[in-house]
């Protein structure tokens, strides 16, 4: 069955202090949790705020420039993009969203389909990467490249990691958000910190950075590292 996916690359709002975001971001996930016609419909959902450590502060590759990333799952696209709201209900999330972030969320999400290659749970470190095609390259060019070549490649490169609990690469469906022009997401999951940081450390990396390098603008990629701060449902395959 195909997965959908609602991911988006968040930055907080002006008045948010970087230390006040992950709880700023939560009061935003029990807020919207008052309108069950979304959580009703969504698998599950993760918050995943970056990586400040001190032991990672710095590490190249990894960006700094945005706060966190969500994503959340369906087996349905509908129930991803706002439908069943009423207006007044519309207006409430939008003016919370612009109490947390510094614009409303549609002009940083993207809507996705999902390719999963490693089957496993979300666990607590997702490190994402957000790829645009290079110039003068088609979505549907991009599309058959991601979904193919480079899906195998990225298959063969979590099997040489060992650490790699779930990979999946999102496509997204629609032309991207201005200002973020990102036509594929890959996220990859592993158990704790210290396996990421090896991860994002290791020289089979290379193959499949090398591999993106022919259809991808890296230098306009944007790499998150990120630990969960909030999930639903809290465990695993429990029923939402």
């Amino acid at each position: 069955m195909t997965a959908y996916k609602l991911i988006y690359l968040a930055r907080r709002a002006a008045t948010v202090a970087r230390a006040d975001w992950p709880r700023t971001w939560r009061s935003h996930a029990i807020f919207a949790s008052r309108f069950p016609v979304l959580e009703a419909r969504i698998d599950w959902m993760r918050y995943c705020n970056r990586i400040d450590d001190a032991e990672v502060a710095g590490m190249p590759g990894i960006s700094t420039a945005h706060d966190g990333v969500s994503v959340a799952s369906s087996p349905t696209l509908d129930a991803l993009n706002g439908g069943g709201f009423s207006k007044d209900e519309r207006a409430l999330i939008d003016q919370d969203e612009l109490r947390v972030f510094d614009r409303l969320t549609p002009d940083f999400s993207f809507f996705c389909t999902e390719q999963l290659l490693r089957n496993g749970p979300p666990l607590e470190i997702g490190v994402f990467r957000f790829v645009p095609r290079k110039p003068g390259m088609s979505r549907e060019a991009f599309a058959e490249r991601w979904q193919g070549k480079h899906a195998d490649i990225a298959g063969e490169v979590a099997d040489a990691l060992g650490n790699v609990n779930r990979y999946a690469q999102n496509l997204s469906i629609d032309q991207p958000p201005p200002d973020f022009p990102f036509d594929g997401i890959s996220e990859c999951w592993h158990a704790d910190l210290d396996q990421a940081v090896k991860a994002l450390g290791d020289p089979a990396l290379a193959l499949l950075t090398g591999d993106m390098a022919e259809f991808c603008d890296i230098d306009s990629s944007v790499t998150m590292l990120t630990r969960i701060s909030h999930r639903w449902p809290k465990i695993w395959g429990a029923s939402a």
